[in-house]
């Protein structure tokens, strides 16, 4: 019987609570030599040096130290990193990839629950509801103002095919919505096959219902322009749950000020959102503290989807959660 190959799993066990099962624990002892964190706390850069060398496979999460090309060279038998969170730009160097070594991340499975929280804020807000939630409390009732629109139906604008944006379009099926996308890199057939007409940037940002989830790039970097923000239709919905950088944060604040449509943001430019940010004054915008991707089932679930993938993997079968390097400079 061949020998196990050696993981380094780097979570905390209190990360570790939030990210792997039991379950998931079991399938990582039972397909790998796994080496698990026992410090009460994550480990450091170099300590993580340390022990590289002799690693087959690296497992980390949120809080692990990043791995640099000094620690690659000092990691001969390195085959596999697996990221039981999101993005791995900041994880990895690029250079992991010529040097064979397969990447995993659960960035599909937490697009799912960003997904459901846009579902969720875009019903809200197309109904008044956190509106009237706030009327109530605050001694309110009914405003003729606040006349609520179905979903069903809608034209909706979306701003690129990221994993979140289609884990979106799934939600929205049900409700036989009218989908423009912008994405540069999708092509006719690729929006046919997802059901959504290609358009322009300009397009998108007429629709009555606009939901933003571009991928932090140095090309998207300030993306939706003061034309275009001045351009979104006068009672429109306007969504970003991807990066507070996308947007030109000035002429945002411009256009939320005069009312004209309503607003929900998950993420901004520099966080925490400052104490005196003109957005906590607006009643017609709603605020979250970048927790869409944050929900105890999606948690649970991406250590488990790790260790599956990288199993498929060396099993000589197909896997779903691989970060492949023609997507590096395009994805998340």
């Amino acid at each position: 019987m061949a020998a196990k190959l050696k993981a380094l799993i780097l979570p905390s066990e209190q990360r570790l609570e939030d990210v792997f099962t039991p379950e998931a624990i079991a399938e990582a002892d039972k397909h790998f030599d796994a080496v698990w964190n026992r410090l009460g706390r994550e480990y450091t850069a170099d300590e993580l040096a340390a022990m590289i060398g002799e690693a087959d496979v690296i497992i980390t999460s949120w809080g692990s130290p990043s791995i640099t090309e000094e620690m690659l060279a000092k990691a001969p038998k390195l085959k596999m990193v697996g990221h039981a969170a999101g993005t791995m730009k900041k994880l990895v160097p690029k250079a992991v990839f010529d040097r064979g070594i397969k990447l995993f991340s659960a960035n599909k499975r937490i697009a799912l629950s960003v997904a459901e929280y846009c579902l969720g804020v875009l019903l809200s807000q197309l109904r008044y509801l956190h509106s009237y939630n706030n009327s109530l409390h605050a001694g309110g009732w009914k405003n003729n103002d606040w006349y609520g629109r179905e979903l069903t139906g809608s034209t909706i604008g979306i701003v690129s095919a990221s994993q979140t944006a289609r884990a979106f379009l799934r939600l929205l099926a049900p409700f036989h919505v009218k989908v423009k996308l912008y994405d540069p890199y999708l092509t006719e057939e690729a929006a046919a096959e997802l059901g959504v007409e290609k358009a322009t940037l300009e397009q998108v940002m007429q629709c009555p219902i606009i939901s933003v989830h571009a991928p932090n790039l140095p090309a998207t970097k300030g993306i939706i322009t003061r034309e275009l923000l001045e351009s979104i239709p006068d009672g429109a919905i306007f969504i970003n749950s991807s990066r507070g950088d996308v947007v030109d944060e000035a002429a945002l604040l411009e256009q939320l000020a005069t009312g004209r449509f309503q607003a929900a943001f998950d993420v901004y430019p520099k966080e925490p959102l400052k104490a005196d940010s003109p957005m906590r004054s607006l009643n017609h915008v709603f605020l979250t503290p970048h927790i869409a991707g944050a929900a105890i089932q999606g948690h649970q679930a991406l250590g488990g989807l790790i260790i599956e993938d990288m199993v498929r993997n060396m099993n000589g079968e197909p896997t779903q959660h691989e970060v492949k390097a023609a997507q590096w400079e395009i994805t998340a």
